[in-house]
C-alpha cells in the first residue's frame, strides 16, 4: 500500500483526482523495468532492505518525480518477504561479539605490535564457536533491525503489471480516509453479484446492497468507526480491486476526509473507464474459514433442519440481501448471516429492515463499540468467538423461522 506522502493527487475544489500514469508509456516501462530487475536480483542476491531501499535511491535520484519511482518500489518491497536471518538470536550475538573483544584485550592502537588485535579477529573467534563463518557473523550482527532483513522471496510482477497496481494503488490509499463509498453498476452477472457479495463478507465489511436500476452497493468507510479504523481502512482497500473484476459498467464515489486533521471533506469518483486493472485472481465461489468450520459442525448435528447456500430475499423498496445459509424445516424457512466488523447502530439499524426470520451471527472480536444493544435485537443476533455454535443456531431457528 502506498503511504500518504508518496500518494499522488490533485486536489480541485472538492474533487480528489488521482495522477494516474500510462502503463504503456516507454519511459514508464523503462523505469518499472530497472525496478524490477533490482528487486529481482536482490532476491538472487539475498540482499537487505536496507540494501535495496539504497538502490532504489540512486535510481530515484536520477528522476524529477522522485515520489513516484519510490511508489513503484513500495509496491514491490510489499510483495517480498523479509526475515531476519542470524545462527543465534542478534541480542544474544551481540553479547558473545562484545565479551569476544573484552577478553581478547585491547584495541591494536592501545597494545604493541605483537599483541594486535583486529574486529576480524573477533569476529573470527565468534563464528569458531558458532561454526559458521566471520562474514556471516558481520551480517548478522544487526539482524533484528528492520533495514538488516534479509529478502527471501517475492512475488515480483512484469513491468507493465507493476504499472497497473500503480494506479490502482492510488484509489486504495485515499479510500483508507472515505467515510462512506456508493459504488453503481450498470451492468452486472448474477454470478458476479454473489462473488462481491463474498468479497465483502471476507474483507468483513459493513455494506447494503440494493436491487435498483442501477444496481447500487453502499459500504461505511474507516473514519465512521469510532476504534479499529485503522484495520478496517486496510480492509476496505483490499476490497477494492474486486470491484475491478466486475464484467459490466460500474462508478464509484465516497467521500474522503482529507487534510492533517481530516476536516476537509473530498469526494473521489473513478469508473470503469478509469481503465484500472485488478491484480487479484478471479476466487470464483470462495468461502471463510467461519463459513467452513459451522458447516462442517452443523452437519454433524442430529438436526431436522436442512442447510443450503443462501437464498436470495426481497427487502422491500427493490432492497435485496443474499445471506450465508438459509434453512427449511417442513415449510418453515429462517436464515443465517455472518457479520464483520460492526457497531451498535450499524447492526440495529440493520436488523431493522431484515425480515424477523434471518439470524444474524456476529464476532466478539470486531466490534467497534462495545456499548450493549437491545434485547429486542439480542433476539436475532448469536455472538461468537471463533466458531458458530451450531446448537444456539437450530434454537434460534425454532423461535424465528416461519
Amino acid at each position: 500500500m502506498l503511504t500518504g506522502e508518496l500518494v499522488r493527487v490533485r486536489v480541485d475544489k472538492k474533487n480528489l483526482l488521482p495522477r494516474y500514469i500510462n502503463p504503456a508509456d516507454t519511459r514508464l516501462l523503462e523505469r518499472a523495468e530497472a525496478l524490477v530487475g533490482v528487486m529481482t536480483q536482490s532476491l538472487e542476491q539475498g540482499a537487505t532492505r536496507g540494501e535495496i531501499t539504497e538502490q532504489v535511491r540512486d535510481l530515484a535520484g536520477t528522476e524529477t518525480d522522485h515520489f513516484f519511482t519510490r511508489g513503484l518500489a513500495k509496491l514491490l518491497m510489499d510483495r517480498g518477504e523479509f526475515e531476519t536471518i542470524s545462527p543465534v538470536e542478534p541480542v544474544q550475538l551481540r553479547k558473545l561479539v562484545f565479551g569476544a573483544a573484552v577478553a581478547m584485550g585491547p584495541l591494536a592502537r592501545e597494545a604493541g605490535p605483537t599483541e594486535r588485535r583486529t574486529a576480524q579477529d573477533v569476529l573470527q573467534r565468534v563464528a569458531t564457536e558458532l561454526e559458521c563463518t566471520p562474514e556471516v557473523i558481520a551480517r548478522a550482527l544487526y539482524a533484528d533491525l528492520k533495514d538488516h532483513q534479509i529478502l527471501t522471496s517475492a512475488r515480483i510482477p512484469t513491468a507493465q503489471a507493476l504499472l497497473h497496481r500503480y494506479n490502482v494503488a492510488l484509489v486504495q490509499a485515499l479510500l483508507l480516509k472515505a467515510s462512506w463509498i456508493e459504488i453503481e453498476f450498470t451492468q452486472i452477472n448474477p454470478k458476479y453479484v454473489r462473488q462481491l457479495m463474498r468479497a465483502l463478507k471476507f474483507h468483513q465489511l459493513m455494506y447494503k446492497f440494493t436491487s435498483q436500476e442501477p444496481i447500487c452497493l453502499r459500504v461505511d468507510g474507516p473514519q465512521s468507526l469510532l476504534k479499529l479504523s485503522t484495520r478496517y481502512g486496510m480492509q476496505l482497500a483490499n476490497f477494492f480491486p474486486n470491484v475491478l473484476l466486475q464484467p459490466g459498467g460500474w462508478s464509484l464515489k465516497a467521500e474522503v476526509l482529507w487534510g492533517k486533521k481530516r476536516k476537509l471533506k473530498k469526494v473521489l469518483q473513478v469508473d470503469s473507464e478509469a481503465g484500472l486493472v485488478s491484480h487479484y485472481r478471479d476466487q470464483g465461489t470462495w468461502t471463510s474459514r467461519t463459513e467452513t468450520w459451522f458447516e462442517e459442525r452443523f452437519l454433524k448435528l442430529d438436526s431436522p433442519w436442512s442447510m443450503g447456500p443462501g437464498e436470495p430475499i426481497d427487502m422491500g423498496g427493490q432492497a435485496i440481501m443474499v445471506p450465508d445459509f438459509t434453512f427449511e424445516r417442513d415449510g418453515r424457512k429462517g436464515h443465517l448471516e455472518i457479520v464483520g466488523f460492526w457497531r451498535k447502530g450499524y447492526l440495529e439499524k440493520r436488523l431493522k429492515a431484515l425480515p424477523d426470520n434471518v439470524i444474524l451471527a456476529v464476532s466478539s472480536k470486531l466490534a467497534s463499540d462495545k456499548s450493549g444493544i437491545s434485547a429486542k435485537v439480542e433476539q436475532q443476533v448469536i455472538r461468537f468467538s471463533e466458531v458458530i455454535p451450531p446448537k444456539k443456531v437450530v434454537d434460534r431457528l425454532e423461535q424465528v423461522a416461519r
